[in-house]
């Protein structure tokens, strides 16, 4: 079970989040939310969706810690040996520094020490768990330009937060890794969006990166229709649809994009997408 998303701190199950922009304005028109700035949304990405914590029952750190420990002693020690929990403890702390990378075992074993069949192990434990999510690449044997490997998300961005030992929001947002942390607040609530209305997103939720580095966030497939979705944490991204056009080398119908930033309504940024707001993710 993930952590609580936005929607469900507001006390709101929300709708099934879909990236068709009529769904979404329509929505958008129901709900009447009150706008967030970039800061108070880093707040919220520092804080994570921990019920603990979003309901003062414990301070943030002091929560981390305990879950920390008790994760391990009681989920992992059952399935890695005693004298692995050190390496351990090291390795998902690596991992968080890696949240929104593609997942190379041979580099994250080389980082924590570790064989290649460990790394694999730990991976996967941590993905039964529930505290990251592989995100696989769009249609990958396609071609051999496109990147196999797929990419690692912490599902809890507060968790991520702690173990990367970030002290607060504010250096969170201003830090080197504030883009890959907004990245990781997006494709974590579309996730736990999918899951609280009992969807599969392995079915639908991919990204797409080549060996030029040319890439789009993320690929919302369904029935023969492909939604591009870039991340940006800022507004108004310069050319934020400029690789949308790569898709076109499938035989997909490409759907108008969205660009999920921190706007504060959606609007048409020209014929191929619209900026969507983050603070409505997932309601």
């Amino acid at each position: 079970m993930t952590s609580f998303s936005q929607a469900e701190k507001q006390h709101s199950l929300g709708a099934p989040f879909h990236p068709e922009i009529s769904t979404l304005l329509k929505r958008e028109k129901e709900l009447k939310l009150p706008y967030r700035s970039r800061k108070e949304i880093f707040e919220d990405i520092f804080t994570g969706g921990m019920p603990d914590i979003c309901t003062n029952v414990v301070e943030r750190d002091t929560y981390f810690k305990s879950y920390v420990n008790t994760y391990i002693e009681k989920d992992v020690r059952k399935l890695i040996s005693a004298d692995s929990e050190l390496p351990f403890r090291n390795f998902i702390s690596l991992l968080a520094l890696r949240t929104a990378q593609e997942f190379h075992v041979g580099e994250l074993a080389n980082a924590a020490g570790i064989d290649t069949r460990t790394c694999k192990k730990w991976i996967s434990v941590l993905e039964t768990s529930g505290i990251i999510y592989l995100l696989q690449p769009y249609m990958a044997k396609i071609s051999k330009r496109i990147i196999k490997a797929p990419k690692i998300y912490f599902l809890d961005t507060g968790l991520c937060s702690y173990l990367c030992k970030w002290p607060n929001a504010e250096m969170l947002e201003s830090c080197a890794m504030s883009g890959a942390f907004f990245e990781t607040f997006v494709v974590s609530e579309i996730i736990k969006n999918a899951y609280a209305h009992n969807l599969d997103p392995h079915s639908f939720l991919f990204y797409y990166r080549d060996i030029d580095q040319k890439e789009v966030d993320i690929i919302y497939a369904e029935q023969g229709k492909i939604y591009p979705i870039e991340i940006k944490k800022g507004v108004a991204p310069n050319k934020p649809t400029k690789i949308f056009s790569i898709l076109k080398k499938y035989d997909q119908a490409i759907q108008p994009g969205l660009v999920i930033d921190t706007c504060d309504k959606i609007r048409p940024i020209n014929e191929e997408a619209w900026t969507y707001p983050v603070y409505i993710l997932g309601f």
